[in-house]
């Protein structure tokens, strides 16, 4: 017997299940039921006998994979996450490659492994970590965008960023002052590469860093439209900065595709479009100015094989650089497509959303969920005071053996070359 999404203890089954879904869905989705992995799939709450979802979900908390939210007896998506992230640590950090892929189903292999966890008392190692104690990849990574708001503080130094300094209308878009660096925040950072370049099909060549609860995490995707995903010819690039993104939905339009992505919490963020038509970005775009765009998401790009962006940030699910620096395959039950989930998984790219989702205090689709700050590869060689960039001073006081798998050469050559 397995458990899985929508499963519940009995009478743990809420009274009026579209009041606790509501908050988690969003546009026309269904209320009803929670949206599952695959095509067209919506999971009813069902009820189940054995094992206990509730002892299941207080044995994750134990192990440090649900540090946030209540053990509710329902298998809810915070849960779901955790049994994913369960899953992958099995596989990937013990060795046990037995467990499977983390699919988030509890058959009896995995609740063997929860049994076997609970039975020792073992805690995930990163269970001790916090913001206060964190991992050198973590402190680099936090003093490079501490660094880069202040260089860019009294005057921006590109174009690009000035002109997002000087709108005027509504965005979710921060002016530099009020970027958030709290180190208990959740942090996506995302490094664009060679934006210059004309290129009418776009690669997966640019990397995401993750920062949560001390934590740094790795992710191979692009930060660029891919001029063949859009719907207009002069395609959407998100400025460089940090913008404000929340819990949601991508492909809202299609019931049968919609799955979890993270959205502008507001208006939209700050894009410049193409308006030369050359496939790059240029300060040639620049004559037309800056829109707010409500729908440059950051999502799933498939097993890596093409770019699912027209104008989004996007994450392949081929591979991911974990906590320790290790490159951690996932391409065995990658999809590559839509077509293939189910069979298979988003791969990495779960990965990212689990993290962020049993770390984030709430997982409504209202409210600041993810810090999301785009810089570009050279800005790490920025000159903050002479003869140092802003690489070399991040590293200055951490061990180099520890902080190298985490700066950028070190990411392209694990997560986009390797």
């Amino acid at each position: 017997m397995s458990i899985s999404l929508g499963s519940c203890d009995p009478a743990a089954v809420p009274a009026d299940v579209t009041t606790f879904l509501r908050p988690l869905h969003e546009g026309n989705m269904d209320v009803r039921r929670f949206r599952g992995e695959k095509d067209a799939e919506w999971v009813p709450f069902h009820n189940e006998s054995a094992p206990s979802v509730r002892d299941m979900q207080t044995t994750l908390r134990a192990a440090g994979f649900l540090p946030t939210g209540e053990a509710n007896g329902i298998l809810d998506y915070r849960t779901l996450s955790a049994i994913r992230l369960f899953q992958e640590y099995v596989r990937s950090v013990e060795g046990l490659s037995a467990i499977g892929a983390p699919d988030g189903l509890v058959g009896p292999n995995t609740a063997a492994h929860l049994a076997r966890w609970k039975n020792a008392g073992t805690r995930v190692d990163w269970a001790n970590r916090s913001p206060d104690n964190a991992m050198p990849a973590f402190r680099y990574w936090m003093l490079v965008l501490a660094m880069y708001q202040a260089y860019n503080a009294q005057k921006p130094v590109t174009l690009i960023m000035q002109k997002a300094e000087a709108y005027s209308r509504p965005s979710d878009t921060l002016k530099i002052a009020r970027w958030n660096l709290d180190r208990r925040a959740i942090h996506l950072i995302g490094v664009r590469r060679q934006e210059w370049r004309t290129a009418q099909v776009r690669r997966n060549d640019d990397v995401f860093v993750l920062l949560v609860n001390g934590l740094a995490f790795a992710f191979s995707g692009s930060t660029d439209a891919n001029p063949k995903q859009a719907t207009r010819s002069d395609e959407p690039y998100l400025v460089r900065g940090q913008h404000q993104y929340r819990f949601g939905w991508h492909k809202r339009e299609d019931k049968n595709r919609v799955y979890r992505a993270f959205r502008p919490v507001g208006p939209g963020v700050l894009v410049c479009r193409d308006t030369v038509n050359d496939d790059a970005l240029t300060d040639a775009d620049l004559a037309n100015g800056l829109d707010a765009v409500g729908d440059i998401n950051i999502h799933w790009s498939g097993a890596g094989t093409g770019n699912w962006s027209a104008g989004c940030q996007v994450i392949e699910g081929t591979r991911y650089l974990n906590h320790r620096g290790a490159v951690v395959d996932c391409s065995a039950f990658a999809a590559p497509t839509y077509g293939g989930l189910g069979a298979k998984t988003k791969g990495a790219y779960n990965v990212l959303l689990d993290l962020i989702t049993v770390f984030s205090p709430s997982n409504a689709t209202t409210g600041i969920g993810l810090h999301y700050t785009l810089l570009y590869e050279k800005d790490l060689q920025l000159e903050t005071t002479p003869g140092q960039n802003v690489d070399q001073v991040a590293r200055m006081n951490l061990p180099a053996a520890e902080v190298e798998p985490f700066t950028v050469p070190q990411l392209v050559g694990a997560l986009v070359n390797g």
